[in-house]
């Protein structure tokens, strides 16, 4: 009887499913083989569809006249990274004593890819006679997998997924092949080459940022004003906020919330009457609760990882596959699922027991004396089998960590507080409500106090914890004095940017975005892209430069911007919504239901493959109108999704600019020859942000940088009336189109040259500082600096002998002291 041959996707899967089979193990470089199981594994993908070239040597040519690029076989290669492990495969696959192969994989459509590539380049005749098995596993326990192997699927049952699998493979690399080299050859017509690339989740992805960031441009800071309250009732002193108690929420205007006065003739009005006035006071009190949070899925640690320490999506996978792989500390963390199987309470009562022994002991002890795993057997927020597809919710193992690194530790703290939380009563507050009634006008003070801190009790909550707001008692029959009102302006603040913790729960929901029900409810499940694959998603379009990141902040380039726009006119932007997948997968969703074939999903994306290269070949011609700013000096300019032209073809500008989005004002004053900046919102091909000012000489777009003299009409700058002394070497300081200069800078001197930009740390410095720097060493104060951690200060500019430019700050004001209520 000849052996059987066990793929899984991960060594460390392969080592688990080894303890679980009868009989010693020898264990090599690649695989583990015993007496009548061999036990391999793949490294995740190891084959994956080729490059066109593969197909077709003409192909190694990018041009618009080979599109589109529709083989009807697929070729596949061996990832360069993993081929050591695929020719080890591709030996034991091939074994004449082995005559059963089975796909041990993770139980999920990607599994089924990741076995089926691999089988299928590494196929013979020899392979032919062989059976092909399915191990189809919910969880990792030793239990789990003895079951699992004991009923292996019939390779026959699987065909239907691995149909859905090949299909969504398949359907990526048409439409981002095709899009992507279409694209980019439509953008580098002008010369260059200009990589565009583009794809059915990437680009609805970068939508979201983009589309956001055009919001924040659009937006128009609007001034409204608050009123605070100080209420005095003998000793006793709070505050209360004005409410207007007939505000309804409205849609269409998404800033008016109970509390904002948009007239300050209004608020001061309401001020000055009820200053100095009597208040009546209505006050309720009651009880709320609050459940424990659900278990994680990879989602969801990495959008609280993200939120609490600032860990990439990225980063957060890599940590958790560590611990996971590693430290055999937690369980598989690439899932969507947020529960555990109904079956699983043993499991969970043999971790409570191993916890007792760490950090978290005596939360461990007290949820096993005081029953709390019995009390949530029936939780269907913690055990639900229909609420679990591939994998269950991440929680720990009965493992008990060892050495760990600071951030493997914080993420490992982080699942066993949630693991623990879960099983801890529901947390109780007390809130109280207090409505001060003066002169007809509603001023609210809030309370709220933790009771019963239940599961917060993990989180180190104790009971008494209240907020700022915590009320103090009124003495009963007592009179209640409005004292004093502050009447508070304020300025309305654009929709805040995407964080990775943001930007993945959008990608998360990205189905609520669509409007037809069947595609929502296809991507209910899903959304766009999946927790194993958004963390890449958003690498790529960083690494692309599409997005940059600053700080915690995701910020859409220039080149996101001129992707969306040029989507849109050419009429493909449904590469941008999200639609896309959930047509995708509601038919992936019916191919695996046998309701329709692989032909004819394939046969669909071919045809809308040739419609996207279509609207792409048929030219600029098709959106070019005249630009809105058009004429200017008697010459006509055309404008097109990505630039501006004029009529006789002897001028082209970009509306995108080194990485920026220019105006059209900017573009008018450019065409006139004028100098246009500084700007600090340029960006190098890299990210990098840099300051510059623009211009166009000779019909080409010039940048011009503060150290820098190239183009200036030297001549005419030394005519301007000075604006001092430089200190340096006594030579006059003149304004130039990026910096203040002396006129020895002006002649090259790089030693004793004085140079001051005309922005520093993002604030403009005027001609006024300039001579304030010359005369007295030291500006008056200037406010706006940002810091390069995006923090803003105001500060003196000073200056030396030298020319060094230094920071002073103003003295800090005292911290006020806490008055006692």
């Amino acid at each position: 009887m000849g052996k059987t041959l066990i793929i899984a996707e991960k060594p460390s899967v392969a080592a688990d499913i080894v303890k679980a089979l009868p009989g010693k193990f020898k264990k090599s470089k690649t695989h583990f083989e015993g007496d009548s199981y061999i036990v391999s594994y793949a490294i995740g993908h190891l084959v994956s569809i080729g490059f066109p070239e593969e197909i077709d040597p003409k192909f190694q040519k990018w041009t618009l006249d080979n599109l589109p690029i529709l083989p009807e076989e697929f070729p596949l290669s061996v990832l360069p990274n993993t081929k050591t492990q695929y020719n080890a495969l591709s030996k034991l696959i091939r074994r004449r004593d082995v005559d059963v192969i089975v796909n041990g994989c993770d139980a999920g459509r990607e599994g089924e890819l990741i076995f089926k590539y691999i089988l299928k380049h590494a196929y013979t005749r020899s392979v032919a006679g062989k059976s092909i098995r399915r191990l189809w596993l919910q969880s990792m326990t030793l239990d789990a997998i003895r079951t699992g192997l004991q009923n292996l699927r019939e390779n026959e049952e699987m065909l239907s997924l691995e149909a859905a699998a090949l299909c969504r493979s398949e359907a990526d690399w048409l439409i981002g092949i095709n899009a992507t080299r279409a694209l980019t050859c439509y953008n580098s017509r002008h010369g260059g080459f200009r990589k565009t690339p583009c794809g059915r989740v990437q680009t609805p992805t970068l939508s979201l940022l983009v589309k956001r960031e055009a919001e924040r441009r659009a937006f128009v800071p609007t001034d409204y004003w608050e009123l605070h309250a100080d209420f005095l009732c003998e000793n006793a002193t709070y505050q209360g906020v004005w409410i207007d108690t007939k505000f309804k929420k409205n849609p269409e205007n998404p800033h008016a919330k109970q509390r904002r006065i948009w007239d300050e003739k209004k608020a001061a009005a309401i001020a000055k009457k009820c200053r100095g006035k009597q208040a009546e006071v209505e006050e309720t009190h009651k009880h709320s609760k609050q459940a424990p949070p659900q278990l994680y899925d990879l989602t969801s640690l990495q959008r609280e990882a993200n939120s609490r320490f600032g860990f990439s999506a990225k980063n957060t996978l890599g940590l958790a596959q560590a611990l996971y792989e590693r430290h055999k500390l937690i369980t598989y963390p690439r899932t969507d699922s947020r529960c555990l199987p109904e079956d699983y309470l043993d499991s969970v009562n043999e971790i409570l027991d191993r916890q007792q022994d760490w950090q978290y002991g005596a939360f461990a002890k007290e949820a096993q004396d005081k029953g709390y795993l019995q009390k949530n057997k029936k939780n269907k927020r913690l055990f639900n089998n229909k609420k679990i597809s591939d994998h269950f919710a991440i929680i720990p193992t009965s493992g008990l960590p060892g050495t760990l690194s600071e951030p493997e530790l914080k993420i490992y703290q982080m699942i066993v507080q949630r693991f623990l939380a879960i099983l801890f009563p529901p947390a109780v507050f007390h809130n109280t409500r207090r409505l001060s009634l003066v002169e007809q006008e509603t001023f609210l003070t809030e309370g709220k106090i933790l009771v019963e801190p239940g599961w917060k009790a993990v989180y180190g909550s104790k009971p008494g914890a209240g907020d700022a707001n915590t009320l103090v008692a009124l003495p009963a029959g007592k009179l209640v004095l409005c004292k004093e009102i502050e009447q508070k302006k304020l300025v309305t603040k654009p929709p805040a940017r995407f964080s990775e913790a943001t930007l993945l729960s959008a990608m998360e929901n990205s189905g609520k975005l669509i409007d037809d029900d069947e595609l929502a409810e296809a991507m209910k499940e899903r959304g766009l892209g999946t927790p194993a694959t958004r963390a890449a998603i958003i690498e790529k379009l960083l690494n692309e430069k599409y997005v940059v990141r600053e700080q915690k902040e995701l910020i859409p380039t220039g080149k996101a911007f001129e992707l969306l726009a040029l989507l849109e006119a050419r009429d493909i932007d449904v590469l941008a919504s999200p639609e896309l997948t959930g047509e995708w997968e509601y038919k992936l969703n019916q191919i695996l239901r046998g309701k329709i074939t692989r032909e004819q999903f394939m046969r669909e994306i071919r045809e809308q493959t040739g419609k996207i290269v279509e609207q792409v070949k048929t030219g600029e011609e098709a959106d070019q109108k005249e630009a809105p700013f058009s004429p200017v000096d008697g010459v006509i300019f055309f404008e097109n999704a990505t630039a501006y032209q004029s009529e006789d073809g002897k001028l082209m500008i970009r509306k995108i600019l080194g990485g920026r989005i220019m105006e059209e004002e900017e573009i008018v004053r450019m065409i006139r020859g004028e100098t246009v900046g500084p700007y600090t919102d340029f960006r190098s091909k890299k990210g990098k942000p840099f300051t510059a000012s623009v211009s166009i000489k000779d019909s080409k777009v010039s940048f011009q940088f503060a150290d820098s003299t190239d183009g200036l009409d030297l001549e005419a700058i030394k005519q301007q009336e000075p604006l001092g002394i430089s200190p340096v070497d006594s030579t006059k300081v003149f304004e130039t189109p990026m910096a203040y200069m002396s006129e020895s800078a002006l002649e090259g001197d790089r030693k004793k040259g004085l140079r001051i930009g005309k922005i520093i740390l993002e604030r403009s410095i005027s001609q006024e500082n300039i001579v304030q720097l010359l005369t007295k060493g030291k500006t008056e104060i200037i406010k706006g600096f940002i810091s390069r951690k995006k923090r803003p200060f105001d500060a003196y500019l000073c200056m030396d002998k030298k020319g060094k430019i230094t920071f002073e700050f103003p003295p800090r004001k005292p911290r006020a002291k806490k008055g006692k209520n």
